[in-house]
């Protein structure tokens, strides 16, 4: 075994895995990282302060304490926020589970020499708990198997492939038949299960068949002429490329256990790949199936996630209706793997609240008023304000406020100053959830003894949401916006009365205007997975 030669660190520093960009740690004083112009990150799902980093450069150690809002990992572990973690040199940290990684580097690097004794190299203080496998909502799995996995599958003869930079990940046996007739599967419970118990694998390895003759099963229908093939989210290996190894061994294992020709298709991201959406189903009829079209009555998707609520039978209630939704976008007969394997009844589900083949009806106001005068926006993230200035308001004159573009509230008041100086109708397009955010534009209105009306979004949250989705799929300059800040701007929601000095509050539908057929098309499907 190894051992550290006991000397002493003369610096320590993060570097960013990618840019190589360096981040010097003072000794024994806490350094807090996250989102900010130093680390150059704009991740929203990173805490300005993310995490707390103390060095020790006499014991060539690093205690890391998660406390921002994100999930934060260890050499692709997830750890538990607020506590304390040990590492040392050479392992990697990451802001947020699978994205923003950083090496630990002491300079100079602790010298090895050859022991019997148990390696000290990740010695701990007695208080700080080692980086566990988590209990997450989405697959970990041991990073610490570092080999490289060549494209062709050691599976049998075929090959791996990714595409839109690793958001999609494809394998595909030499021997597959394409057909018109597609047996489509998810993995994890269902054609799997975990051989632990857990509701999550604790690693690559805890796995078994989802019912011992399942290598059988799909043998027949294999034989019957259907191609079978593999969906499944995964967002958990991002473009992290030694989970998504791990992940491809896993894959390897499982096929090499089943001993039968089966596409796979791994949706890495958050994606048009990502199930309920159709891009990978697409992808297969368009890329995949040579050429041959898929008969959508004849094929069927079976899946574990179909809003089901916990039963006697069943351990968990499942943890979304992506599955059932995924069939159900595309068009195909949808079955759970107890109806399908185990000929069960099936059971009552949970369909989202919004449904997108169902619009609200409304009517838009004219906003024919006299000159110079104030809209006020008021809603939550994808309620549609932006939506309503952009194609009904901009083309009538107004000057378009927006904190998106100006970055401050400030900057917002002195732009809505300099338009009705100069006598121009203005719109401020911001979600002005509460009544103090509000006071600053009308007072500006008053000021200039101009009319300001409340325009309030009538969008609920489930519709805002399927609009965030919608947008973050087909608009990729836009930032994302998390169902926690719609959330919580929800909460922060204060009803517009005129007494706060509005001439007028008039509500406004949110009405879909689409660039094209095929925005049409995926606005009007199920996006979201619960």
């Amino acid at each position: 075994m190894w051992r550290i030669l006991r000397m002493s660190s003369k610096s320590c520093y993060l570097v960013q895995i990618g840019t190589q960009k360096k981040f010097s740690l003072p000794h024994q004083q806490v350094k807090t990282i996250g989102r900010n112009i130093e680390s150059e990150v704009q991740d929203l799902y990173v805490s300005k302060q993310q995490l707390e980093l103390c060095a020790d450069y006499d014991k060539y150690t690093l205690k890391v304490k998660p406390v921002g809002r994100a999930i934060c990992g260890i050499d692709g572990y997830a750890i538990v926020k607020d506590k304390t973690y040990t590492v040392g040199h050479g392992h990697i940290i990451e802001l947020r589970l699978g994205f923003h990684q950083y090496q630990v580097v002491f300079d100079p690097p602790p010298t090895l020499e050859n022991n019997n004794d148990e390696s000290d190299m990740n010695q701990q203080d007695e208080t700080a708990p080692v980086a566990k496998k988590p209990k997450l909502d989405f697959p970990l799995f041991n990073s610490t198997n570092k080999k490289n996995i060549d494209k062709s599958d050691t599976a049998g003869n075929g090959k791996w492939e990714s595409v839109d930079r690793k958001e999609l990940l494809i394998y595909t046996p030499s021997d597959i038949q394409a057909s018109s007739r597609v047996a489509a599967f998810d993995i994890d419970g269902t054609i799997i299960k975990t051989k632990s118990g857990a509701k999550f694998p604790k690693d690559l390895n805890d796995w078994v068949c989802f019912l011992a003759d399942m290598p059988q099963r799909l043998q027949k229908l294999s034989d019957d002429g259907y191609k079978i093939v593999f969906f499944t989210n995964q967002s958990g290996i991002g473009n992290n490329q030694i989970k998504i190894n791990d992940f491809k061994e896993k894959i390897n294992n499982i096929l090499k256990k089943i001993s039968v020709p089966i596409q796979v298709l791994i949706a890495t991201g958050k994606s048009i790949y990502r199930k309920p959406a159709p891009g990978m189903w697409n992808y297969l009829q368009n890329e995949r199936n040579d050429g041959i079209e898929i008969d959508k009555k004849e094929s069927f998707y079976v899946g574990d996630a179909a809003g089901r609520d916990k039963v006697p039978s069943r351990k968990y209630k499942d943890h979304s209706c992506v599955d059932r939704l995924f069939a159900l976008n595309i068009g195909l007969k949808f079955y759970t793997p107890e109806e399908f394997f185990l000929k069960q009844k099936a059971e009552p589900h949970k369909m989202p609240e919004f449904d997108p083949k169902s619009l609200p009806e409304g009517h838009l106001p004219e906003a024919n008023f006299s000159s110079p005068n104030v809209i006020l926006m008021v809603g939550g993230p994808g309620s549609g304000k932006s939506h309503f200035c952009k194609n009904y308001l901009v083309p009538k004159g107004y000057v378009h406020v927006s904190r998106d573009k100006l970055g401050t509230w400030q900057k917002c008041v002195k732009q809505l100053d300099e338009g009705l100086r100069n006598n121009k109708n203005v719109v401020v397009d911001n979600t002005n959830m509460d009544k103090e955010s509000r006071a600053r534009f009308i007072e500006v209105a008053k000021k200039y003894d101009a009319d300001c009306r409340c325009f309030l979004m009538t969008t609920d949250i489930s519709h805002s949401k399927h609009n965030n989705k919608f947008r973050e799929l087909t608009d990729t300059t836009h930032v994302p916006v998390t169902d926690i800040i719609i959330n919580s701007l929800k909460n922060s929601y204060q009803e517009p009365d005129q007494s706060e000095g509005f001439k007028d509050i008039i509500r406004v539908p949110f009405v879909p205007i689409f660039e094209n057929e095929e925005h049409e098309r995926l606005y009007k499907l199920h996006l979201l997975e619960k």
